[in-house]
């Protein structure tokens, strides 16, 4: 019988416990190190490419690079105020300066370059088409639809809320040029695209139906003449004092 001494005792513990360390350790490789393969999706037998992206980088998924990435951002609840208006402004102004996600991930079915090429005048139509309402919208908020005669009261105040709403208007008509001219572009391509509601717009444009030049040239008409009307109330009471 061979007697081991505590020399060997104790290289045995040793041995023992750097065993369970190294199982341990290959057991749970990503329990150690936090390297990116813990990110990767969970495998089936027919896995996307795309499932290959590691977690850490699908800020392509939710990050807006993109016009659709940005017009995907625009919204309107039933209750909004200014800053919720300007916010949707910013986010669309923002769209009209980068580019078009790859054919294969756009809104709609695209097929042909004269497709893709379409899709991309309608949805510059469009972002411009929203850019105006909103500039209205906005506008609707400092314009008055009448001056009673109580107004000399407030006539300087109101004076000032028309001033905005004029301002307003005016930044609404470039964004009205520009969608006739995407309008006017889309319609020389004689294709019809999945995109009703675009397709019925831009159709409305093209045929005089929607005319914010006209409409927009009857608002500053009227907020002129009630900026005169506040103007000889302003210096009616200037006499008086």
């Amino acid at each position: 019988m061979v007697v081991l001494s505590d020399g060997n005792d104790n290289f045995m513990k040793i041995w023992k416990i750097a065993c369970v360390v190294l199982t341990l350790a290959f057991a749970f490789p990503g329990a150690a190190e936090d390297y990116q393969y813990q990110h990767f999706s969970e495998k089936k037998k027919y896995t996307p490419f795309s499932d290959y992206i590691p977690r850490v980088r699908l800020h392509y998924y939710t990050v807006p690079h993109y016009v659709e990435d940005y017009y995907l951002l625009y919204g309107l609840k039933q209750y909004y105020n200014e800053n919720t208006l300007r916010r949707n402004i910013d986010r669309l102004k923002t769209a009209l300066t980068l580019k078009f996600r790859h054919p294969s991930q756009a809104f709609t079915k695209i097929e042909t370059e004269e497709e893709y090429l379409k899709y991309r005048n309608l949805m510059f139509m469009h972002i411009n088409m929203l850019l105006l309402r909103d500039h209205l919208k906005i506008a609707a908020r400092y314009d008055k639809r009448t001056i009673p005669f109580y107004s000399a009261d407030f006539a300087k105040d109101i004076r000032e809320s028309l001033d905005i709403a004029e301002r307003c208007y005016r930044e609404a008509l470039p964004f009205w040029r520009d969608a006739e001219k995407y309008a006017r572009r889309a319609s020389e391509i004689k294709i019809t695209t999945d995109l009703g509601t675009l397709e019925t717009e831009r159709y409305r444009i093209i045929k005089g139906d929607i005319n914010f030049d006209r409409i927009i040239g009857t608002y500053i008409s009227g907020v002129k003449k009630k900026q005169a009307m506040l103007d000889t109330m302003i210096a009616r009471s200037g006499a008086k004092q």
